[in-house]
């Protein structure tokens, strides 16, 4: 039988167990490496199902095998609006990914970088001026994965969070 090629797509609900499999397996990772990220619950799949209605939930795919996710979102991020540094694109159209994860078999088999690829690919057929992202400061294999990939450290934001740190930093890479 012939290998499955990886298929980037939008979420559909009957993706929710699959993507939640991979959110679970990012937030075991995540604390293997003593990052307090995504350790209150968050994401739930409230959030997830809100991303699918909206549009904006992506997954990588092997047959119906959700390998990664993230939510590319064309929506203003309020958070962004408080950023104690400085946008590269200040004021310009931008898309947001939140809530990227791979699951432990997707790890290491490019999914991120694609995912990525396809962040830009969409900001930029949807007029945008750069992608946006934002991670915990604890999470360095994050952080070196978007400034491997051009982005730039742009400062600090503060989300609300049950438990832990509030304090991401936040990336711009311009288009």
């Amino acid at each position: 039988m012939p290998e499955m090629q990886p298929i980037f797509r939008l979420a559909i609900p009957e993706d929710l167990d699959g993507i939640m499999r991979a959110v679970h397996e990012a937030q075991a990772f995540m604390r293997t490496l003593n990052i307090d990220q995504w350790q209150d619950g968050y994401p739930e799949p409230e959030t997830l199902l809100e991303d699918i209605r909206l549009g904006q939930l992506y997954v990588i795919a092997e047959g119906m095998d959700v390998r990664a996710v993230a939510a590319l979102s064309l929506l203003k991020e309020p958070v962004y609006d408080a950023i104690e540094g400085a946008w590269l694109a200040a004021g310009e159209k931008y898309l947001t990914i939140h809530r990227m994860a791979t699951d432990d078999s997707g790890r290491g088999r490019g999914f991120a970088a694609r995912m990525l690829a396809e962040a830009e690919r969409i900001a930029g057929e949807n007029g945008c001026a750069s992608v946006r992202a934002d991670t915990h400061r604890g999470n360095l294999a994050m952080r070196r994965f978007l400034e491997k990939h051009g982005f730039s450290n742009c400062g600090q934001v503060y989300y609300y969070v049950k438990k832990g740190d509030p304090v991401r930093v936040a990336y711009e890479k311009i288009l």
